[in-house]
């Protein structure tokens, strides 16, 4: 029996040591959880108790994200220290309503919520914004609750629910196009960037965007009343890896396609939703086989040096809003799809000899020994008809150095 202990304790250490050494991806997983609710200062703390109820039903909300953010660290009165941080906590909604913060640091605290379906408060002081509201006016009208140390406070956030744009997308030959991300913006106004101190608030919500179904059915949900163009997006090719994910050229376009189914936004249908309406008859057609493809080669006007990388887009004549972009590949050549037939400006900028993404073309030299030459901006005129522009040739101008 004397015996057996040591060998049972080596065996033990040996079992330990060869756990020990397990590589991390062997490891079990630790699960972490982020605290919420954290007081932003050391020293005695209060809570915040609530409601969240619905505008149009007077009904409580339930499972809502509910925000306290510190009026000082949006204001700028804590000296800059916190600006643009939350400095405040997190909650959500039981299944009455209610919610409670808890360590909280005594001061004023603004109260915000946010549930799918009912309007973002962002999405409100955005939409005041782009009509030229005053900013401050707009802080002062948020709800503010006050924070004692060691108490209690209580506040009521009211939600409005917001108005419903819905529809289906289709491809020209009427089948569904299923996995389209659709998005609607303001018809009418300009979006501008939140000045501070709005800029400052950390508001939660739910975007103005969504995808189709298998069905090509989208729904957005929680639109402020306003008038909206609704577009899908097509990407010309995942952006994945570097600049080339292969030798030959590589197309970078974005297209939108605005409803009932045209490519220029001046073109576009409006759609009118406020407060609580629900339209489910919109309905967008993508023509793929309208659009054609421009294509060409890039070349240096010197004969010992070759154009290996640089940016191509051609810009619509009559709507600006109509751009589509492509990039050079080492060789000189690029390639633009989805370009409906129209009148453009093709213009080639950022263009050098360097090859992008580690891929060396015909005179390109990738080689951090050899110093890169740029090339001057090009523009030209062009015409895109019922037929792909291939052939297309362009000879750049190199930059003078002194």
């Amino acid at each position: 029996m004397r015996m057996a202990a040591p060998r049972l304790y080596a065996a033990l250490g040996i079992v330990a040591f060869f756990l020990a050494q397990r590589s991390p991806a062997q490891q079990p997983p630790t699960v972490q959880t982020a605290p919420v609710n954290q007081p932003s200062q050391a020293g005695p703390t209060g809570s915040v108790t609530g409601t969240v109820i619905a505008q149009d039903t007077q009904k409580p909300i339930r499972f809502a994200q509910v925000q306290l953010q510190n009026v000082a660290s949006v204001t700028g009165a804590s000296g800059g220290r916190n600006f643009g941080g939350l400095g405040g906590g997190t909650a959500r909604t039981e299944a009455d309503g209610t919610f409670i913060a808890t360590n909280l640091a005594p001061g004023d605290y603004y109260v915000t919520a946010s549930a799918l379906g009912y309007i973002a408060e962002r999405s409100l002081l955005q939409a005041a914004v782009n009509n030229g509201s005053d900013p401050a006016q707009l802080l002062a009208g948020l709800p503010v609750v006050h924070v004692d140390a060691d108490s209690s406070s209580n506040v009521t956030v009211t939600l409005q629910r917001g108005g419903t744009l819905a529809g289906r997308v289709v491809w020209e030959d009427g089948s569904a196009a299923a996995g389209v991300t659709v998005n609607a913006t303001s018809a009418t106004q300009q979006s501008t960037q939140l000045p501070a101190p709005l800029s400052g608030l950390q508001l939660g919500g739910f975007g103005q965007l969504t995808m189709t179904d298998d069905r090509g059915n989208f729904r957005i949900s929680s639109l402020p009343s306003g008038d909206y163009l609704l577009q899908a997006v097509i990407q010309s090719r995942p952006q994945f890896g570097g600049q080339f994910a292969g030798r030959g050229p590589q197309t970078v376009s974005t297209l939108h396609v605005y409803a009932p189914g045209v490519f220029r936004k001046s073109a576009a249908k409006s759609y009118s939703v406020r407060v609580g309406d629900e339209r489910t008859d919109v309905r967008l057609t993508i023509d793929l086989h309208s659009l054609r493809t421009v294509s060409g080669h890039v070349t240096s006007s010197n004969a010992s040096q070759n154009v290996a990388s640089g940016r191509v887009s051609v810009t619509d004549a009559s709507d600006s809003s109509l751009v589509l972009q492509g990039s050079i590949d080492p060789d000189g050549n690029f390639i633009i799809r989805y370009v409906p037939p129209g009148n453009y400006t093709l213009a080639i900028s950022g263009a050098s000899t360097q090859a992008g993404g580690g891929f060396r073309g015909r005179g390109g030299d990738s080689s951090s020994s050899t110093p890169a030459i740029t090339f001057q901006p090009f523009s030209q005129p062009i015409v895109v008809t019922d037929a792909d522009l291939s052939g297309f040739a362009a000879t750049l101008a190199p930059v003078q150095t002194h």
